[in-house]
This record gives C-alpha cells, structure tokens and sequence, in this order.
C-alpha cells in the first residue's frame, strides 16, 4: 500500500494565510504518519517527507502557535517512521537551533519548547537505538546550544526535558566528540542544582553523572563538578540524596580516571549507606556491592592474599552486616580524605557537621584497623562533636567513637587515648575515650589503675559541669566491669575499688551540692558505691570508714574567702552530706569544718553548718561504736562546732549561724538521745537566752531541744522551766504550742536527802509546776486548737504527776474562770483519766 498525498496541495495550504485550513492540514498529516499502515515502505514515507519538509519546517516559525505546535507534532509524527538519515537530521536540528538555541527566548511559548526538546530527545533515542548516533558529530555545537537553552529555561518541564534528553545523548556518545562540551553543559546544569522542585533537582544530578564519564578528569572542570554536586547529599529530599549516589557509583563503575577520583567518589555512596531513609539505604547498597566487585576483580592478586588472613572482627557491633572485602579495600584506599572529613565535624552548620560524621562512621566502618594510623588526627575533633549543642549531631559522633573502639587495633591507640586524657581534662575527649574505651575489649589491670588515678585527680573529679560529672561515673562503671575481666591480685583489686570510690564519692558529692538533692548522677554514684561494697564484700558503713578519709584529704584551700559555690566548699558540703558523720573521720571532719568557720564567707559557713545539722540526726545510726566512746565523740564535736556559736554575737551572719547551730543541737539530742542525756546538761547556760533570741527559727529549735535536757538537778533546770514556760506568750503560734507541749516534759532529778535538801527542791519544783498549771489553765480558754490540744495534753501529764497541785489550782482558778463549764469538764476529763 503506497503513502498517498498531495504534496503541492499540502505546500500551497501550508503557504496561505488560513490558520485554521494550516492547522488542519498539519493535523491531517501527523494523523496519516501515526496510523500509516504497516505494510507502507519507509521509502514511501521518506520520498513524501522530501517533499514536504521545507513547509513543514517553516511552519516552526509561524506567527500562529497552533500552528507551530502542528507542526511540530508533524515532524515528530514522520520522525517517528523515517529511517535515520543526516539530512533530515541536520534539517531538523538546525531548524530547532533557531528557534531554541540562540541567547535570547525566540519561542514566547513553553508548551511549544517542551516539544522542541523532545522532538529532540526522540531523535537522539532513535538514532542511538539503531546505532546511528555517529550522525550527531556534525551537528554536536546545535545540539548542545538547545540543550543548553533548555535546560536553563524557566519551565520546569522543559528542563527536565533537556535533561532526560543530555542523560540519553551521553550514553551514547563519543567521549571524544562530546568532551570539548561538558564543560558548559555542567555549567548549566550546575544551576539547576539549586532548584526548588525535587524532580529538578534529580534530573540534573542524572545529567551531571553522565556527562563527568566524558570530562576531561585532569582538568579543574572535574573538581568543580563534585564540589558542585557534594551538598546535595545533605538534601531535604532522599529521592535526591539516592541520586547523588548513583552518580556516585556510576562514576565508581564507568569513570576511566576514577582510582584517582576515589576519594572524591566514596563520599558520595557512603553517605547514602548511612542515610535516614530506608529507600535510600537499600537502592545504593546492592550497587555498592557491585563497586567492591569490580574492584575486587581489578586488584585480585593483592585482595586474594588479604582475604586470606582476613579473620571475623570478635567485637563487630550487632545488626551491621560487615562490608565485602573489596568495598573495605575500596575505603582504605581513600584515608587521605579523613583530615577533610574530620575538619567539617566542626563546621557552623549543624547538617554539615552531620553529614560528615556519618561519612566518618562509614569511612571507620569499611577500614576497620587501618584507621588505627589516623586516629591521632581525628581524635581531638571527634572529641569536640561529642559535645555538639545538637544532640542529634553528639548522638552521631558517639556512634562513631563506640564503632572505633570496637575495630581499631586496641594496642595502638589506648596509649594515645591516655595522653588526650591527660593534656585536655575536658568533657569532651572524656566522652570520646568512654565510648572508645566501653566499647572495646581490652583493658589491663596497669590501664584500669592509670585510669582511676586520673579521674580521682582534681582536673577531673572536682569538676562543676554536670555533663562532665555524668561522664566520670559512666567511665568509672564501665572500670569496674572490666575489673571483672581481669587477671589481678587482692591487693591491686583493692587499690583499684579505692581510687574508683575516692572519684565517685566526690563527683557524687558536687553533683549532690549543685542541685542540693537526690538527682540521677547521685543515684549514679550511690549505685557506684553498691557495687564497690559488694565486690569488697563488705557494707557501704565500713567502705565509708575505710576509705572516706581519702576523699577528704583532697579537700584543699579552705583558708581563703570563699563563696558557697567555691567547689572546696561544695565539695566538703557534699562529702558531708552523702557520707554523713561516722568515728573514724569525724576528728578530720571537724578540723575542715573549723577552717570554714574561720576563713570563708558567710555563705559557705551557712551552706556547710545547715549540712552538719542535717547529718546529726543521722548520729546513733552512722556512729556504731561503744557508747562511752561515743558520749566523747559527741561532746568533742558540740565543743567544737556547736557550742560557739551558742552564744550570742551581733551581726545578720551570727544571727544565722546561732540558729543553725540550735539546729544542729537539736538534731543531735534526737539523733543521739542517748549521748545527749549525758552531754547536754553542759549547754543548760545557753539555752535561757537562745529560747528569748529574737529570731524565730532559733527559738523554734530550742524549745523543741529542751525537752532532751533530762538528768538536771532542779537548780540546773528551773531556769530553763521558766524560760520554756515564757514561750508559751511566744509571738510565734507554733512556738507557743510546743512550749505547751514542753512544760509538761521536763522533770528534775532530786538530790538525795541530805540535811533536807530534798525537801527544798521538791517545794521549789512544787512552785514551779503549780505556776505552770495556772498559765496553762489560763491558755486552755485560747481560741487556737493547737494550743488548747497542747495545754489539756500537759495538764493530763502535770495532774498525774502532781495530783494535789493540780486539785489546789483548779479550785484556785474556777472562780475567776471565764468558761468554768469549760473548765469544769476539762477537771471530769482529767480525774476519769486519772482513776482509769
């Protein structure tokens, strides 16, 4: 069957005015191409084409732009069915180099440039399918202007257009005939990098991959293409970033000069190997095996013998499949990269710093040992990213440094991890040697007591920085699991449990002194000690009596005017208040103490004596030794610390430390009540005025002391009775209430009867008692609950022990009683009570 036209009717149609008859014929002709019957010969089409061509590419540049788009759709049609031919391809480039690739936009139409560019792109697939492509060579300055023009045009399609169609022209051509063109192809497509559509974005990566296997490799164009191309692998979109590394290993695969474009290539396919996406992650890592393949292939006389000795790693991090042995010879071949990577952990963007810290982990995780000559270099910046602001960023160096300790050579770099410890006493090169350290499976008894004699140093356990406080009790954890591991003897052992616990105890005591509570690094701490107590298999008393006296030594320079938040003074403050007062160090405790009282600022005596207190209540549990001995213990320490500042001084500081040394008093006549019977009988002298000081709180802790100063004779006691009873006119509600309460609690001891002495004392204490029923039975009609609770519970107590001074008062104020049924039912109460 022929192809039947009339191509001096079509030429006389497509030559006229009519749009719309133009518009027909050219669809009329694009109809008859598409459905032009099989058996028509190519000859046929392409004698009718002959014809026809001169009109139908002149309708390109009609002023109509229906008519322009038919007409390109016509071309296209008969394209589609010719066979390839220089002529008609030179005809049609150059028509669209005229209407695309010059300098300014000559076609105002974006739908009809989309189709000139893929009018191209189905010349370029169709030639090269038939293995014509040798036809471009002529026309190679035309192509690459329209491409060009497209792929910098402001349609988005248009330049994804243009570079589907590069990506497939590259594939095909000649290096040699294409070269003299990369270099302003990348240039254009460099600025679609930046484009704010995705697809863009991908495309141009595509187009960019194929065209560097054409680049001259020794020329400063390559360089610029993967600075060009590098930061997209830290793009929003994994789509993106997968692109990036497909490049990659297209370049890895194809490239002619890549062994000396590895280290640039790598990054770009190991970044995608430790991509958040999964998408990502699973497309590059089935050709990344390729890439180890190939090279294992090309270097298989020297990879073969390593495989050999290549032995499993005995530490290798769970769920990570270890890389095939061509993609490690692949990385260790492009360790000179490290010093560049490492730079940028540092770099002012948080992604940046990312980024390059999983490039460092992939680098570490395919090198294995021989990263081990590198880690001088990297240690001080990998140091520095774990302690990035950015927790995801210090998550990530943490991954780094814990995979490096698990595949570096042990031997080699520990010594060099000591000497980063011991120059830089920074939380920084701390949390990089624990993740190294913890990690690894080494660790010998000299290193664990290397260790723990440089944390329990000054630079490191007397430390502020909370971060820094965490990471020492992390370290020391992790010593005593490997303590375990080890082969030692007793007394090494030991030594190693006393530093470990010298270095806990105080990081756990400024931790403690920071925030004044029980926070996780205390707890830390304590769990710490536990454990020391049970490897020693002893009690955490005895560890604390043993070894205690070591962390106070190292508690210096207190003869100065330090502040509370001085860390001598934090320190001390504490030690007091984790271990509390025990024998054997309170002697050293007490001396410290002194030297703070002396020399330090108001502040760090308030801080250090509201410890003190807090810790005296503690007394009968934590002093386990006789009782005689610890009567002494004591008396020494109220002598000391106490009872100085018992006394009254003027000034806002003496004022506060009378009152915590009232508190402390009262602290101890409950924590040791029995010591105190003994002791306390001493400071009955003091206490008048301390129960009249003008500051509540002083008041407060004194009468609530009386009540333990038992065992005085009544010459002793009365002035203390009397001063007890005044509190019950105290301002204070609650001074009035225990005052109550106090009243009834305090009993003399008599003298035996001696020339009627007894007798005295009893009438004395007689008068007493009976002066305190008529203040109580005067309070007993206060309108406060409190009070009244406290008066009839005094009463009750007063009314049994002295039954007939009882019966004398009330009857004495029943009279002058203004709520006598009050008073009348109080005395029913009181004598059922008594009788039952």
């Amino acid at each position: 069957m022929s192809f039947e036209i009339d191509p001096k009717k079509i030429c006389e149609q497509l030559e006229g005015t009519d749009r719309r008859q133009k518009t027909q014929t050219l669809a009329d002709l694009r109809d008859l191409c598409q459905n032009a019957p099989r058996d028509v010969s190519s000859e046929d089409i392409a004698e009718a084409f002959d014809q026809l061509y001169l009109h139908l590419l002149k309708s390109y540049d009609d002023r109509f732009e229906s008519v322009r788009d038919h007409a390109v759709q016509a071309v296209g049609a008969f394209l589609q069915v010719l066979p390839p031919m220089d002529f008609h391809l030179l005809n049609v480039v150059s028509t669209l180099a005229e209407r695309m690739g010059k300098a300014e936009t000559v076609e105002p139409s974006e739908e009809i440039r989309l189709l000139y560019i893929a009018q191209l792109h189905l010349m370029v697939s169709k030639y090269a399918r038939m293995g014509n492509v040798g036809v471009f060579r002529e026309c190679y300055p035309q192509v690459v202007k329209i491409l060009i023009k497209s792929i910098k045009d402001d349609y988005p399609l248009v330049q994804r257009e243009g570079c589907g169609t590069l990506v497939e022209l590259a594939k095909v051509a000649e290096t040699q005939e294409l070269r003299p063109f990369t270099e302003s192809l990348a240039v254009a497509l460099y600025g679609m990098l930046n484009h704010k559509h995705a697809p863009a974005r991908i495309s141009a990566v595509e187009a960019i991959g194929r065209i560097s296997l054409h680049m001259d490799a020794s020329g400063e164009p390559m360089r610029r293409l993967f600075s060009e191309i590098s930061p997209l692998l830290m793009d929003s979109m994994p789509l993106v970033r997968r692109e990036v590394g497909q490049a990659g290993v297209l370049m890895c695969l194809e490239l002619q000069d890549r062994y000396s474009f590895f280290e640039r290539i790598l990054p770009m396919i190991l970044c995608c190997l430790k991509d958040d996406s999964p998408e990502v992650l699973k497309h590059i890592s089935g050709y990344w095996l390729l890439c180890g393949k190939q090279y294992y292939f090309e270097n298989e006389e020297e990879l073969s013998k390593q495989e050999i000795s290549d032995l499993p790693v005995e530490n290798y991090p769970k769920d990570v499949l270890r890389p095939s042995i061509g993609c490690r010879g692949l990385v260790q071949r492009a360790l000179r990269l490290l010093q560049l990577i490492t730079r940028e952990t540092s770099d002012w963007k948080d992604n940046v710093r990312l980024h390059s810290l999983k490039l460092l982990y992939q680098f570490v995780l395919h090198a294995e040992a021989a990263m081990t000559a590198k880690f001088f270099e990297i240690y001080g910046e990998l140091a520095l990213a774990c302690i990035d602001p950015v927790l995801e960023v210090s998550a990530e160096a943490a991954k780094v440094a814990d995979l490096m300790g698990r595949l570096l050579d042990y031997d080699a770099w520990i010594d060099h991890g000591f000497d980063g410890l011991e120059r830089n006493a920074r939380e920084s090169y701390m949390r990089c040697f624990y993740y190294m350290f913890t990690s690894s499976m080494g660790g010998t008894c000299a290193q664990l007591l290397r260790l723990a004699k440089l944390l329990r140093s000054v630079d490191y356990s007397h430390t502020l920085k909370p971060g820094f406080q965490h990471y020492i009790l992390k370290l020391l954890d992790t010593v005593l699991d490997k303590s375990l591991k080890i082969n030692a003897g007793q007394e090494e052992l030991r030594e190693l449990y006393e530093l470990v616990y010298v270095a806990a105890i105080k990081v756990t005591a400024l931790s403690h002194s920071l925030t004044g509570t029980l926070n996780e690094d205390v707890i830390f701490g304590q769990q710490l000690i536990e454990r020391i107590v049970k490897l020693e298999q002893s009690t955490t008393a005895k560890v604390h009596e043993r070894w205690f006296h070591l962390a106070l030594k190292d508690v210096q320079n207190l003869d100065a005017t330090l502040e509370d938040n001085a860390e001598p003074v934090m320190l001390l403050d504490g030690l007091i208040n984790i271990c509390l007062l025990r024998a054997p160090y309170l002697a050293e405790i007490i001396e410290k103490v002194k030297i703070v009282f002396e020399h330090c600022c108001d502040t760090a005596q308030v801080k250090v004596f509201s410890s003190l207190s807090v810790a005296s209540l503690l007394w009968s549990e934590t002093v386990s030794i006789e009782r005689e001995q610890s009567t002494q213990l004591l008396g020494h320490f109220i002598s000391e610390i106490v009872e100085p500042y018992l006394t009254w001084k003027a000034g806002t500081n003496a004022e506060a430390m009378r009152s915590l040394a009232m508190a402390s008093l009262c602290a101890l006549a409950q924590g040791a009540e029995s010591e105190a019977v003994e002791v306390l009988p001493s400071l009955a002298k003091h206490m008048p005025s301390l129960l009249e000081d003008r500051n509540v709180t002083t008041r407060h802790y004194a009468i609530k002391a009386v009540v333990h100063f038992r065992g005085m004779s009544v010459e002793d006691l009365k002035p203390l009775a009397y001063a007890t009873m005044q509190r019950m006119d105290d301002p204070s509600g609650g001074i009035r209430t225990l005052a109550a309460l106090a009243v009834g609690k305090l009993k003399p001891k008599f003298k035996s009867d001696v020339e009627g002495e007894s007798s005295h004392d009893k009438e004395v204490w007689g008068d007493f008692v009976k002066r305190a029923i008529d203040i109580l039975l005067l309070y007993h009609e206060s309108p406060e609950k409190d009070l009244k609770a406290a008066v009839e519970v005094t009463l009750k107590e007063l009314a049994q022990s002295h039954p007939e001074a009882w019966e004398e008062r009330y009857q004495r104020a029943l009279p002058m009683a203004q709520k006598k049924d009050h008073l009348i039912e109080l005395y029913n109460k009181l004598s059922i009570a008594d009788s039952s």
